[in-house]
């Protein structure tokens, strides 16, 4: 039989040291008669309970024990767990919660969940007062509600005395001025047109590049900025009109000047034109987003084109050169209205 060494060889400068209590070997104890070693630790304890190095104090008769435990530690048993240190980072149940009974464990650990859901929900949870709401797509604009006329920012008028009504148009025979697929003379036409919105704090305002051609080889010599009248946009919905305004500035590019610098010269050629409609010409209750998406024109799962758009946008100028040049080429619209819309010719029906 190996010669066994002398306690006090083995003990080190703090006896209680990394002390950890493993309740699987306490419940495997048997009683045993206590060792030289326990006797002295049992004595010791009895006049100070021993100190954990984390500062927690342990009493092997304390509360929370449970009947096992108690057994064991009458057995004195508890000398076998010298040497044993906690793992780097600390235990992560700790000594106390290892001596706490099945129904107390449940217990902490069911409050500390319901503690974690009500702080997570108080933390994380969505602050819709800073979050931006962006209409989804074929959400409603919603029923547009009259208001008083108002300039806009960077010119022009916003008609807020038109919201809801259907039909209107600024220049009076803007509707017969649309041009037919075998139209002659002056024209105007989309070449694109979107919404954009270039920050959470700034509004957002609808884009129109046009294109305008005088359809012959004599120049139509329009007013500056675009046309004695203005520009003129109206949108307008199954409830009537969404958003109308007029007078708005326009820029003209690819052309130049009449002699007395006053106008433009626009050549059969072509000139592009650029619009800018603010959301401020929008009537009170309507949401831009969904106006934006509303004037593209409805497609298929295919993205062909099966019907007109939901929204009608009209883009219309005036000049009394352009009737002028009209009544010289002899074409078949009359009148000074140059306008552009976003709903596709329709074809003609032909008789059976």
């Amino acid at each position: 039989m190996p010669e066994r060494p002398q306690p006090d060889a083995l003990e080190p400068p703090d006896p209680f040291e990394g002390l950890v209590l493993d309740e699987d070997f306490v419940r495997s104890a048997t009683v045993n008669e206590p060792s030289a070693r326990a006797r002295m630790l049992a004595e010791r304890w009895r006049r100070e309970p021993p100190v954990d190095p984390g500062g927690r104090r342990w009493s092997p008769d304390g509360p929370g024990r449970s009947r096992r435990g108690r057994s064991a530690s009458r057995s004195g048993r508890f000398s076998r767990f010298r040497g044993v240190r906690r793992p780097r980072g600390g235990d992560p149940v700790g000594p106390r919660f290892r001596t706490l009974s099945r129904g107390e464990r449940w217990t902490a650990v069911l409050g500390a969940l319901i503690v974690l859901l009500v702080v997570g929900g108080l933390l994380f949870g969505p602050n819709r007062a800073h979050t931006p709401q962006i209409a989804a797509p074929g959400a409603q604009p919603g029923s547009p509600r009259p208001a008083g006329d108002r300039a806009l920012p960077g010119g022009g008028t916003f008609a807020g005395s038109k919201c809801g009504q259907r039909g209107y148009h600024r220049f009076a025979t803007t509707a017969d001025s649309l041009p037919a697929e075998e139209s002659t003379g002056p024209w105007l036409r989309f070449a694109s047109y979107g919404y954009q919105r270039l920050g959470a704090d700034k509004p957002g305002e609808f884009l129109f590049d046009l294109e305008l051609g005088s359809g012959s080889g004599a120049p139509l010599a329009l007013s500056a900025p675009l046309g004695s009248g203005g520009v003129s946009v109206e949108i307008e919905g199954p409830n009537g009109v969404v958003a109308a305004a007029y007078g708005l500035p326009g820029t003209v590019e690819g052309t130049r000047h009449t002699p007395d610098g006053q106008g433009w010269l626009v050549t059969g050629n072509g000139t592009s034109a650029h619009v800018v409609l603010p959301t401020a010409a929008l009537c009170p209750g309507v949401d831009e987003q969904a106006v934006a998406a509303g004037l593209s024109p409805s497609t298929d799962a295919s993205h062909t084109v099966n019907g007109p758009a939901p929204y009608t946008l009209t883009v219309s100028i005036a000049d009394p050169e352009v009737a002028e040049l009209r009544r010289t080429l002899g074409t078949r619209l009359h009148g000074e209205v140059l306008a552009a819309t976003n709903q596709l010719p329709q074809p003609a029906a032909k008789p059976v």
